[in-house]
């Protein structure tokens, strides 16, 4: 090992590219996916409303789970609406905390077979996770474009807390 290698791994607390046998993600992984989030988190709700609005384009059966948005049909008035804006900080400060404990996955495990619970006792499927990770992806490329590695480590962000997420869905 040479020197460079050395200061590396001082650098990185460990070999930057190793994936953790919990969460599959690398230290670098890790980086990627908290100093994207800053930028992102920085207009939570923006991002958040981004997010929804794009899902509900995408799959407008989503929507019809939010019982408070039946007869709401413009962004205004979502936007406008409490309860739905209550949502977007709820999911928000999800990614938030998960994204800041990656370094504990444990902890995020536990939290996302909670969220997968809670998500299973409103009959959503492992199919409407799957349009939002899409949706997501495609605003992390398109809209804030950031660069492919960045996504390829969102990606594993998002593969691990599925897997425990999703496992306690139904379909």
């Amino acid at each position: 090992m040479g020197v460079g290698d050395l200061v590396k791994r001082w650098w990185w607390g460990g070999d930057p590219d190793e994936r953790n046998k919990v969460s599959g993600m690398s230290l670098r992984d890790v980086y990627n996916v908290q100093k994207s989030w800053a930028v992102i988190n920085a207009n939570s709700n923006g991002n958040g409303f981004l997010m929804f609005f794009r899902l509900f384009e995408a799959e407008p059966e989503t929507k019809t789970f939010f019982k408070n948005l039946a007869h709401i049909h413009t962004e205004e008035e979502m936007t406008a609406n409490v309860s739905f804006r209550a949502h977007i900080i709820n999911i928000m400060s999800s990614f938030d905390n998960s994204i800041k404990n990656l370094d504990k996955p444990e902890l995020v495990v536990a939290w996302m077979q909670k969220l997968g619970d809670s998500h299973r006792r409103h009959r959503i499927e492992k199919r409407h996770f799957h349009v939002f990770k899409d949706v997501l992806v495609n605003i992390l490329q398109k809209d804030l474009k950031l660069e492919p590695e960045v996504v390829e480590s969102w990606d594993r962000y998002v593969e691990f807390i599925y897997e425990h997420l999703l496992s306690r869905l139904a379909s």
